[in-house]
């Protein structure tokens, strides 16, 4: 395991260079294409990667499948989730309500209030159901949540989305473009719903915080339920930081000695296998092994959440340039570009159904695609 004492260059102060957009499309889609040198990430280049990942790995999540009809959701043109050169519609969670999926989804649009940042989108969260979990009809009715009157300056993005009892609880990342490095309005973000359409905004989460907490990733179960540990719900956040709670609402966070390769937390899994009861599977999306972005697993035990036990040596998914979606361009079979986030694939949702897990990604943060596993 990597046991650093110090963040690698991948951690720092919440804002990743990269969010950053180049205005030279090309050239940043060039960038982040399959490096070995730029791009490798944590890993050690002298692991051996077995023939049977699976078989090696027992604890782990796979193989997965990528669903034939991808990509599964796209951009609206002229809605609030129309998309524009650097994102569409991606990194929303899946939850199983009323008999039917509920994707709760980042939608990008370009930025349409006034900032001194060189920013140049948007987002916001909304909803779109279906009734097998391929076919989406998106909500016209309350969607998009978040940006309304004052807070329409903010920027929402990435939810991990829980149920608790009776109640669902949204956390995602809250931005304002201006005041990036300021934790008072900049960070992990928290609204509770009954019906995942009605939300009850709860507002930054670490407020007294001396630097970003972002990219909340909440322990849960395949039913997509928040999970205790030790009588407290446990977060998985960035920057060498966890946090914990007692009631989903009130949070405290901490540093953790522990780092492991792969970057920024995806999804957080346990009591999903009953042969291994003590599991707890934490998803990472990063550099890895050559790929911008992709997707890796690491192994916790449910004794002790914050230390890692082993990893895989290779992504679970990973972008493959013979699907145009997800490497910058257009699910339509004419070429065109459409994003500069080149060899990327990152998700927030996860859910298990049919004894399948379905994961559902981004496909260069543009595109909502589906890849499946067995259940175990």
């Amino acid at each position: 395991m990597t046991d650093k004492k110090n963040p690698s260059d991948f951690f720092g102060s919440g804002i990743f260079d990269w969010q950053l957009i180049s205005r030279d499309l090309q050239a940043t889609w060039k960038e982040r294409s399959y490096n070995e040198q730029r791009w490798w990430g944590d890993f050690p280049r002298d692991s051996r990667v077995p023939d049977d990942l699976f078989a090696a790995y027992p604890w782990a999540i796979g193989p997965f499948t990528k669903h034939p009809g991808n990509p599964i959701l796209a951009p609206t043109p002229g809605q609030w989730d129309q998309g524009h050169s650097a994102g569409g519609v991606h990194n929303g969670s899946i939850l199983r309500h009323n008999g039917k999926f509920h994707y709760i989804y980042r939608g990008e649009r370009p930025i349409d209030v006034p900032t001194k940042s060189e920013m140049n989108y948007i987002c916001d969260v909304g909803l779109a159901v279906s009734d097998d979990g391929v076919h989406f009809v998106k909500d016209n009715t309350c969607s998009p949540f978040f940006r309304i009157g004052d807070d329409r300056r903010y920027s929402y993005e990435d939810p991990c989305v829980v149920r608790h009892n009776d109640t669902f609880y949204l956390f995602c990342n809250q931005w304002l473009w201006d005041e990036m490095l300021n934790p008072k309005v900049c960070g992990v973000f928290l609204a509770t719903s009954k019906d995942l359409r009605t939300w009850h905004k709860h507002g930054i989460v670490f407020s007294d915080a001396k630097r970003i907490h972002r990219n909340p990733v909440i322990l849960q179960n395949g039913d997509n339920e928040a999970v205790r540990l030790n009588g407290r719900f446990v977060m998985y956040i960035n920057d060498g930081l966890m946090a914990y709670s007692d009631d989903m609402l009130h949070w405290q966070s901490r540093e953790i000695p522990h780092r492991w390769p792969g970057g920024e937390g995806c999804f957080a899994i346990t009591g999903h296998n009953p042969k291994r009861p003590d599991d707890l599977v934490l998803f990472t999306g990063g550099h890895h092994t050559g790929h911008f972005y992709a997707i890796g697993e690491v192994l916790f035990s449910i004794a002790d959440p914050e230390k890692p036990l082993d990893y895989l040596p290779r992504p679970v998914l990973a972008a493959e340039k013979k699907y145009p979606y997800e490497d910058g361009f257009s699910a339509d079979g004419q070429g065109h570009f459409i994003s500069c986030w080149a060899d990327t694939i990152f998700f927030t949702g996860m859910t298990r159904y049919n004894n399948q897990w379905r994961v559902y990604y981004g496909g260069s943060e543009y595109y909502t695609c589906l890849a499946v596993a067995p259940a175990k």
